[in-house]
């Protein structure tokens, strides 16, 4: 039937549609692809990708990362305009991921629950964001996908799964993507992992299910011997490189709060547009009916879609497990060491698509033809309601706005006090050539140092803002402005977009505190000169 209304003749080879659903993944992630400035993440990825290739393998493995995708971008830099051509991989990998998401769908359930999966993913605005992040992120879901895949092939047969790998019929091939899929997920995050435990808890469901349990369980062992061949060697020499656990490169992730998983909830699996550097959902121009409308179909479509999947335990398990395990147990964990991030989740937005794909198409095969065509626009047309926003929100801090303000407005002998010292390798990024001697000469982090450059005659520019992840709430600017306290009180003030604060002070021999009142974060702010906070 799927075939009859949505493939027109052109469209007859198996090849075309999901080739059309790729290309129309990649033209959404392709918009505006390099205006968004780098945040400090991005600007280590250039940092490294710009390095040889063995500094650049080195320094990949000292800060906990394969250098896999780093050594892809190695090949990119020369291009220019890093914000597009560092970024491309990542929009390809993840117009990749929504075609797999595609494949699994109509594998399972058929074309139109590949249909909406896809529509679900592709138009995700946090899936989006992370396909115009130069990140590694997509890449690795992408690969975890091509796993998923295989495993998906696996459960739908078991009887061929349970056959030795060169015997006739056997489900070589699936085994394949299985192993090879999850090797190179590894191979370029090790967030991975948790899809490797994830893929033999499935694994134990069909074994349980199978005619052969002997013979499936050691074609497990060795698709696990496979994958770790291909990926053990390089943790063991990251194990080997670094001189600090991976524990302490979490350190820094906020203690987990109500607020901090409903944010992790909403922006991975109910399309809500987040703020991935402040941790916070986005006050955008969508009306909240149709925000809560989503959610709610959302919901009920995967709620559904188990229930379509209850007589086929070993694809339910498949589907269902690689959306559930993820999030939950590092919620668990997160009671003892916060590690509950959207990036760290964001491939199992892919099987939870899958779900809500699989539960809509159970509806929409009840429909009449015309009806069907209709619900399907409908549920496009609101998904990308949702998404329009956005295209027009301040997701990342603008950092390049500062840099421009500082270097048309410094002069020489000013200090710069940061609030943020991570905001030095952006600057030096976006700083126009010939500025970095005056805005950069006097950087220090010390508000001490400040107050004593203040008191020997020269102006201080105090600029407060996040370079990397954090809170950014109004109490934190407020402790900011209150730790300016001895710089008296600002003699300008203006902002770099919405969350960066830049302050001048005179030179002075006295010093104030200010009782500063500053707008909340959610109301637009302008440039407000001569007012002490704002």
């Amino acid at each position: 039937m799927y075939a009859r209304i949505f493939r027109p003749r052109w469209l007859a080879h198996d090849a075309a549609l999901p080739l059309l659903i790729f290309a129309g993944a990649l033209g959404v992630r392709l918009i505006d692809l390099g205006r968004r400035p780098f945040w400090l993440d991005e600007v280590f990825t250039l940092q490294r990708a710009s390095l040889p290739r063995d500094a650049l393998v080195h320094d990949s493995f000292i800060n906990h990362h394969m250098p896999s995708f780093f050594l892809l971008l190695h090949a990119l830099v020369p291009l220019g305009n890093p914000q597009f051509w560092l970024r491309a991989p990542s929009a390809a990998f993840g117009a990749l991921a929504v075609t797999l998401v595609y494949l699994i769908g109509k594998e399972i359930s058929g074309r139109g629950a590949g249909l909406v999966a896809a529509l679900v993913l592709g138009l995700s605005p946090t899936a989006l964001a992370f396909s115009q992040e130069a990140r590694s992120y997509t890449m690795e879901m992408s690969l975890i996908l091509v796993a998923l895949l295989g495993v998906a092939k696996l459960a739908m047969d078991i009887p061929a799964a349970s056959r030795r790998f060169f015997a006739p019929g056997a489900a070589r091939w699936a085994w394949a993507l299985f192993a090879l899929g999850s090797a190179a997920a590894l191979d370029v995050l090790g967030d991975g992992w948790p899809w490797v435990i994830t893929a033999n808890l499935i694994g134990a469901v069909l074994v349980w299910q199978s005619p052969s349990r002997r013979q499936l369980i050691r074609n497990f062992l060795a698709a696990d011997a496979v994958i770790l061949a291909l990926s053990a060697p390089f943790y063991i020499v990251m194990t080997m490189t670094q001189d600090t656990g991976f524990v302490s490169s979490v350190m820094w992730i906020p203690p987990l709060s109500v607020s901090r998983v409903w944010y992790d909830v909403a922006s991975i699996y109910l399309m809500r547009v987040a703020d991935s550097v402040t941790f916070r959902l986005m006050d955008v121009s969508t009306p909240t009916a149709v925000m809560w409308l989503i959610d709610a179909g959302l919901i009920a479509a995967v709620a559904l879609g188990a229930w379509v999947l209850r007589r086929r335990p070993a694809l339910l398990a498949s589907i269902g497990l690689s959306f559930a395990v993820l999030p939950l147990c590092l919620l668990v964990v997160s009671i003892w060491r916060p590690v509950l991030l959207p990036r760290y989740i964001l491939w199992s937005a892919a099987p939870f698509a899958i779900l809500a794909g699989i539960g809509a198409s159970y509806i929409l095969n009840t429909m009449r033809p015309g009806r069907r065509v209709l619900a399907l626009t409908v549920i496009t047309a609101l998904l990308a309601l949702n998404l329009a926003p956005y295209y027009r929100a301040e997701t990342k801090p603008r950092w390049d706005l500062a840099a421009q303000m500082l270097a048309h407005e410094m002069a020489p002998g000013d200090v710069l006090y940061l609030t943020d010292l991570g905001a030095l390798p952006i600057l030096r990024m976006y700083l126009p050539p010939g500025t970095q001697a005056i805005v950069l000469s006097d950087s220090d982090g010390d508000i001490a140092h400040a107050r004593q450059a203040q008191l020997a005659g020269k102006r201080v520019w105090a600029v407060i803002g996040h370079a990397g992840q954090g809170p950014n709430t109004d109490s934190e600017i407020n402790a900011a402005y209150t730790r300016l306290a001895p710089l008296g009180t600002p003699a300008e003030f203006e902002m770099a977009g919405n969350r960066i604060y830049i302050n001048m002070f005179n030179a002075s021999s006295h010093g104030t505190a200010v009782n500063c009142v500053v707008p909340p974060l959610s109301e637009p702010v302008t440039v407000l000169p001569n007012s002490p906070c704002g």
